[in-house]
C-alpha cells in the first residue's frame, strides 16, 4: 500500500469511505463488522502519517464523514419541531459535527505526535480517553460510541465488565492488531493474531457467565404507545385528546402488574392535572396496577419546572430528571447566549435539573430504576440505580426526530444498558420504538413507529451487581491514563525491567486465577475482573516483549 504514503489525495479518499461507513455498523443496519474495519483503515491510514498535522486533518474528515451521517437527524427537530429556518438548523446540526469531528482528529494529532513508534499500544487508549471525554464535555454527547455497535455481536460479552466504553477499547484492540497484522512479517503476525485470539476466547468464556440472578418473581407489563404527532402534541387542548387516547389504550390491561405510558404522555402540569390523575387512580382502584407516566412538574415555590416520572402505587413517588439535553431542555451559558437564542426566536425549554441524583423507586412489587429519554445514553446515570434496581424503566419521546435514525440508534443504546446492568429494560415512547429488553439486550417485544400500540409481557426480576455495574470504567480509565504516560516517560533499559517483572507477575497472577476457579463459582466478579486485568496487562506489556518498540528492537538486536 505505498499509495498511502505519497499521495494524500488517496489517504482522503480511503479515511471519508471509512467514516462513511461507520454509522451502517448501528441500527437499523447493524452492520457490526463495519466498526472494526473502518477503525482498521483509519488507524492504518496514521501510521502512514507524514506529521501530526496530517493526522488531525485526516481524523477530523474521519469525525465529519462519521457524525455528518450518523447524526445528521438533529436537524429534523430543529427545524420541524423548533420553528427554525431548514437553512439554518442545518448549519446548526453541522456546526455540532464540526465541533464532534475535534475528538477523533485531537486523538490522531496526540497519537502520531507523542506515540508514533508505539501507535499499536497507545491509540486503543487513547480513542478510548476521546470517546470518553465526548460523553462528558458540555454535558456529554456519547451517541456512535463504537461500543454500542457491536450489541448484536460476540464482543457485547465483554460489556458487563467493562461497560460499553469498554468495548470500544476492544473494539480498538482488534484494529491494531489488524493494522499489525498487515503490515505483514511473523513478529507483526504474531503480535496482531495473539491479543485477537485472546479477544475472543475471553467473550465466549463471558458468553457462559451470568452476572446477575434471577429473583424467581415476573411482572406483567404493559407499555403504551399513544403515537401522539409532535406538531400537535403540545397544541391547546390537545392534552384531553392525548389523556383519551392513552386511556383507552390502558382500558383492556388494568390487570397488569405494572403500566407505562411515555415521556410527557400527561402533557400538562402535576399540579393541574387533578382530572387525569383521579381517572388514573379510580382505575387502579379496580386493580393492583402500578402506573408509571412521564409528566411536567412546577415548584410551587421557585417556579421551577422539572420534566418528571410519576409512580402512582400506594401514594405518589415523583422522579425528576437529572440530565437535562443541552439547548433542548436547557440553555447553557445562559448569560452569553440568551439574547443570540432572543434574536433568532429559537425555541428552547426551560427545564431545571434534579435536586437529586437518586432515580429508584421502592414499592413492595419491585425496585424500579427511574430514567428519562436522554439519560440512558450515559451508563453512568443508569448505574445510579444499581444495585437496588429489579428492573429498569426508561420514558422517552423520539418523535422529535421522525422517520431516521435516531429512534433506531436510541433502542441500541437501551440494549446496550441492559446489557451492562444485567436488567430487563422497560422503554415506552411516544411515537416508537417502545420495547422489552431482557437482561442479555435481546429485544423481547418491540412497536413499530407512529402507530398506537400496546406491548403486554411477562418480565423477570433480577438481583445481584456485573462488574461494571459495581465499578464501571475506573479499572479501565487507570489502565488508558497510565499506558500512555509510560511509553512517554520510560527509558528504553527501564521499560526493559519492568516488562520482564510485569511478565513474571501475570504468570503468578493467572496461577492465582486457576487457583480461584476450583474454590469459587463460576461466575464470582473478583475471579473475572483478575482475569480481564491479566489480560489488558497482557496487551500492554506482551506487546513490548514482542519488541514492537524500536528502541527495544535496537537493544535486542533485531
Amino acid at each position: 500500500m505505498k499509495i498511502f504514503q505519497k499521495n494524500i489525495i488517496y489517504k482522503i479518499f480511503f479515511v471519508l469511505l471509512s467514516g462513511c461507513l461507520i454509522p451502517f455498523s448501528f441500527s437499523p443496519f447493524n452492520y457490526y463488522f463495519l466498526s472494526i474495519i473502518s477503525l482498521s483503515l483509519l488507524f492504518y491510514l496514521w501510521t502512514k502519517s507524514k506529521s501530526p498535522r496530517e493526522s488531525f486533518t485526516l481524523g477530523y474528515i474521519f469525525g465529519f464523514s462519521m457524525f455528518g451521517i450518523g447524526v445528521n437527524w438533529l436537524h429534523i427537530s430543529i427545524n420541524l419541531f423548533g420553528g427554525i429556518n431548514i437553512y439554518f438548523a442545518i448549519l446548526i446540526t453541522y456546526l455540532l459535527i464540526a465541533f464532534l469531528s475535534l475528538y477523533p482528529a485531537i486523538c490522531g494529532y496526540i497519537s502520531t505526535k507523542y506515540f508514533k513508534n508505539n501507535l499499536f499500544l497507545s491509540l486503543p487508549a487513547l480513542w478510548f480517553i476521546s470517546e470518553w471525554a465526548r460523553g462528558i464535555v458540555l454535558t456529554g454527547f456519547p451517541w456512535l460510541n463504537i461500543g454500542t455497535s457491536q450489541t448484536d455481536s460476540i464482543l457485547i460479552n465483554f460489556a458487563p465488565i467493562i461497560g460499553d466504553y469498554g468495548v470500544t477499547f476492544i473494539v480498538c484492540i482488534i484494529a491494531s492488531c489488524i493494522v499489525k497484522i498487515i503490515a505483514g512479517g511473523k513478529i507483526n503476525f504474531l503480535i496482531g493474531i495473539v491479543p485477537i485470539f485472546l479477544v475472543f476466547s475471553l467473550s465466549i468464556l463471558f458468553s457462559q457467565i451470568n452476572w446477575t440472578k434471577s429473583k424467581n418473581q415476573d411482572l406483567n407489563i404493559t407499555i403504551i404507545q399513544g403515537a401522539i404527532p409532535q406538531e400537535i402534541k403540545w397544541q391547546q387542548n390537545q392534552d384531553k385528546k392525548s389523556y383519551k387516547i392513552y386511556s383507552d389504550l390502558t382500558k383492556p390491561f388494568w390487570k397488569s402488574d405494572l403500566i407505562i405510558w411515555p415521556e410527557t404522555a400527561i402533557s400538562s402540569i402535576y399540579d393541574l392535572s387533578n382530572e387525569y390523575i383521579k381517572k388514573i387512580e379510580m382505575e387502579k382502584e379496580k386493580s393492583d396496577a402500578i402506573f408509571v407516566t412521564g409528566i411536567i412538574r412546577q415548584n410551587k415555590i421557585n417556579k421551577e419546572s422539572y420534566n418528571s416520572m410519576l409512580l402512582i402505587d400506594n401514594k405518589h413517588y415523583i422522579y425528576d430528571k437529572y440530565h437535562l439535553v443541552p439547548f433542548g431542555e436547557y440553555l447553557p451559558f445562559k448569560e452569553i447566549l440568551y439574547n443570540f437564542i432572543r434574536f433568532f426566536k429559537i425555541p428552547i425549554s426551560n427545564f431545571s435539573k434534579s435536586k437529586s441524583r437518586l432515580s429508584n423507586i421502592d414499592t413492595e412489587k419491585a425496585n424500579f430504576g427511574m430514567s428519562i429519554c436522554y439519560e440512558d445514553a450515559f451508563g453512568s446515570e443508569i448505574r445510579r440505580s444499581m444495585p437496588h434496581a429489579d428492573i429498569l424503566i426508561n420514558v422517552s419521546n423520539d418523535a422529535w426526530f421522525g422517520d431516521s435514525f435516531a429512534p433506531h440508534q436510541h433502542l441500541q443504546i437501551a440494549r446496550m444498558r441492559a446489557v451492562e446492568n444485567g436488567r430487563y429494560f422497560l422503554r415506552s415512547t411516544n411515537t416508537g420504538i417502545s420495547a422489552v429488553i431482557n437482561n442479555k439486550g435481546e429485544i423481547i417485544a418491540n412497536s413499530p413507529q407512529f402507530e398506537k400500540y400496546t406491548i403486554n409481557e411477562n418480565v423477570t426480576l433480577y438481583s445481584g451487581v456485573t462488574p461494571f455495574s459495581k465499578y464501571g470504567n475506573k479499572f479501565l480509565m487507570i489502565a488508558s491514563l497510565v499506558i500512555p504516560m509510560l511509553l512517554i516517560i520510560m527509558r528504553p533499559p527501564i521499560l526493559i525491567f519492568v516488562q520482564w517483572m510485569t511478565f513474571l507477575g501475570i504468570i503468578i497472577w493467572i496461577k492465582a486465577g486457576a487457583n480461584y476457579i476450583s474454590m469459587m463459582e463460576p461466575n464470582d466478579n473478583y475471579f473475572i475482573i483478575v482475569l480481564l486485568l491479566s489480560f489488558l496487562s497482557l496487551w500492554t506489556v506482551g506487546s513490548g516483549l514482542l519488541l514492537y518498540n524500536d528502541d527495544l528492537r535496537r537493544l535486542y538486536r533485531l
